[in-house]
């Protein structure tokens, strides 16, 4: 034991000295103290991690930036369905991406160590050994550790939910293309709706010409045997009338008288056929090939057929064309309705005046208009009326069938065109013809 200075100022220093030693034994065993106590907890630390990594249901695992998984826990390995943690650590976490997918974790790792992001997130398919796939969510997070920086990440299964969603937007692309099969249908259905109204509209059309047909069939049956059974009721009787004479006939004044009637009745009975042939020809001669026709030519041919009728009754055919209007009509057809309508205004002619026809037409539009006008006879409105039935005639005295206005309007109206009459008894008519352009 060091022997004490008698000097107060050396036992001054030497209790100064003993006190600072004393203060650095403190000092050391307080910071032993808190080293104890730092490792003490870092060591709790550690088992809560190590606790929680290993027994979280969720995978855990941590990778360098190399991608090398350097951890995981069981519920990785049970994940992705290795027999154990050997058969993971140490190996790129690529080895078990999807093919198509690999392109995710190279987004994560330029995330992480390249853009030094803090986190990142991704949806993504791994997969098992025994080739079954996955998705999953993948979260992962740096961390400094070993004078370095690793990736703490998280997996958790999403198949279910994945699966769920590929379910859904596969029903919703069935439902699309029902809808899309459904609208098809509806249109078609459409489409077979309008094919049904028009087919139902031709049909009351012909339901509307049979009827009309069959009126005029009857009017034609009930015509044709009363025309034809009183000219042959007289020639029966004339007949009989010349065989009651026998041979001294020729001597008979009284047989011219009856040749003269029989004559008559065969020239009404030739009248009747006649009405007959018209009315075929009215009834079956109604198409035609259509042609884009000259009006002035088309009256330029009738005009020699019509001019002995104009010689005879001393009148004259005038005709006034402006421009050179063209129709889309049949040839046999156009000459028919103009050769009908002028040899009508001669033979329907005022007894008093020598005929006039006047002939004017001009195009309107998409359309040509026709007007034959003459000082005839005239029409009143009545007999405006019925002037285009069939078999009407208003003037007995003049040679006639009845079927050739009739068989004019049929022409006209088949062809999509119009026939009007305008006229005042004794002082003319005027028939107007609309013919499509």
């Amino acid at each position: 034991m060091p022997s004490v200075p008698s000097d107060p100022s050396s036992q001054e220093s030497i209790i100064r000295a003993l006190r600072e030693e004393l203060q650095a034994l403190r000092d050391a065993s307080a910071a032993a103290g808190a080293l104890a106590r730092d490792a003490a907890r870092y060591h709790l630390r550690q088992v809560r991690f190590r606790t929680v990594f290993e027994h979280s249901p969720l995978g855990h695992k941590i990778i360098g930036p190399d991608l090398l998984i350097r951890d995981a826990n069981p519920a990785v390995v049970a994940l992705l369905g290795l027999p154990g943690p050997e058969a993971l650590l140490g190996r790129p976490i690529l080895d078990f991406a999807h093919p198509a997918h690999r392109a995710d974790w190279r987004a994560l790792q330029r995330a992480l160590w390249d853009r030094s992001l803090p986190a990142f997130a991704l949806e993504t398919r791994l997969c098992r050994p025994d080739g079954t796939e996955l998705w999953c969510r993948v979260t992962s997070v740096l961390f400094p550790d070993e004078g370095g920086t690793l990736g703490y990440t998280t997996l958790e299964d999403i198949s279910p939910r994945k699966h769920l969603e590929e379910g859904l937007a596969e029903t919703a692309r069935q439902r699309a293309a029902a809808n899309e099969h459904l609208t098809a249908l509806n249109e078609e259905l459409t489409s077979l709706n309008e094919q049904l109204r028009v087919a139902n509209e031709e049909l009351q059309d012909a339901n509307a010409t049979l009827v009309q047909v069959n009126g005029e069939l009857d009017t034609f049956v009930y015509a044709a045997s009363h025309d034809l059974r009183t000219p042959l009721a007289n020639l029966q009787g004339l007949v009989q009338a010349l065989a009651e004479h026998g041979p001294a006939a020729a001597e008979d004044e009284h047989v011219p008288v009856l040749v003269g009637m029989m004559q008559l009745s065969v020239e009404r009975l030739r009248a009747a056929l006649d009405r007959l042939a018209d009315f075929g020809t009215a009834r079956h001669d109604m198409a035609g090939a259509r042609e884009q026709l000259s009006v002035a030519a088309a009256l330029e041919a009738v005009r020699p057929e019509v001019a002995p009728l104009l010689a005879a009754a001393g009148g004259r055919l005038e005709v006034n064309i402006a421009g050179t209007p063209y129709v889309w009509f049949s040839p046999k057809h156009l000459h028919s309705v103009l050769l009908n309508l002028i040899s009508n205004a001669v033979k329907y002619r005022h007894p008093d005046r020598a005929p006039v026809v006047r002939v004017r037409a001009h195009r309107e539009a998409t359309r040509v208009v026709v007007h034959v006008k003459d000082n005839g006879r005239g029409l009143t409105v009545a007999q405006q009326a019925k002037g285009f039935r069939l078999f009407q005639r208003f003037h007995p005295d003049v040679e006639g069938t009845g079927v050739g206005l009739y068989l004019v309007k049929k022409i006209v109206d088949h062809a999509g065109g119009e026939l009007q009459v305008q006229s005042e008894p004794g002082r003319g008519t005027t028939f107007t013809l609309v013919f499509p352009a």
